[in-house]
């Protein structure tokens, strides 16, 4: 009788061991997934954020650019099949896209530029409008890229105020002036002052106005 309790004990011992053993295998199984996907979450965060941040200098490396020339965006062939970055070495703008690796993790970035109109109300066109373009603002669209098929993209309107610069070449002749030459359709094919008028020299130096006084 002892002897049969005793086996009933060992076995449901060994029972319980064995579903013990299942439940840990069940638990630490579900911990690994769980720290897998915490491993594999951390790693895309931080995938986005070196791309953001690379998004961001790009966008004010334009900015500056821009800045000091307007022409250097201006001039540019638009549109999404235009890409551009800027070098590294020189800070000029290069045809094609910029590869990187940071931290491990290799990056692809680039930009393009498109043209921009404007409404009656002056508000930007969702699409262009050639008739109305706006030679002072221009689209700039920056696209980082990783391995996996990841994205970002930020897109901006630049716009020109600093270097409005108008250069004077051509000082005779003027509208609604003293004298001015027009084409047989009256069209004015001359600008600015009239040259008879007085105390005033423009052929000294081309390009310049000097008044002379009396």
């Amino acid at each position: 009788m002892l002897m049969a309790e005793y086996n009933n004990i060992k076995g449901q011992s060994l029972v319980e061991i064995i579903i013990a053993m299942a439940i840990g295998t069940i638990l630490i199984g579900a911990s690994v997934g769980s720290i897998v996907l915490l491993l594999k979450y951390n790693l895309n965060t931080k995938t986005v954020q070196i791309a953001s941040s690379l998004n961001r200098q790009m966008m004010d490396d334009i900015r500056s650019i821009s800045e000091s020339d307007w022409l250097n965006i201006y001039n540019k062939n638009k549109g999404v099949s235009n890409q551009y970055y800027i070098s590294s070495s020189t800070r000029q703008i290069v045809s094609g896209a910029e590869s990187l690796i940071i931290e491990g993790r290799q990056f692809s970035r680039y930009f393009y530029i498109e043209n921009v109109s404007r409404d009656a109300g002056n508000n930007i066109e969702v699409i262009y409008n050639s008739v109305n373009d706006d030679p002072s603002t221009q689209k700039i669209a920056v696209i980082v890229q990783w391995g996996g098929g990841g994205n970002i993209k930020e897109v901006q309107y630049l716009t020109r105020f600093r270097n409005a610069v108008f250069v004077q070449t051509d000082w005779s002749g003027g509208f609604n002036q003293e004298i001015f030459a027009t084409t047989s359709a009256g069209t004015i094919i001359n600008g600015k002052f009239a040259t008879s008028s007085s105390n005033i020299d423009f052929s000294s130096t081309p390009g310049s106005i000097r008044l002379i006084l009396p």
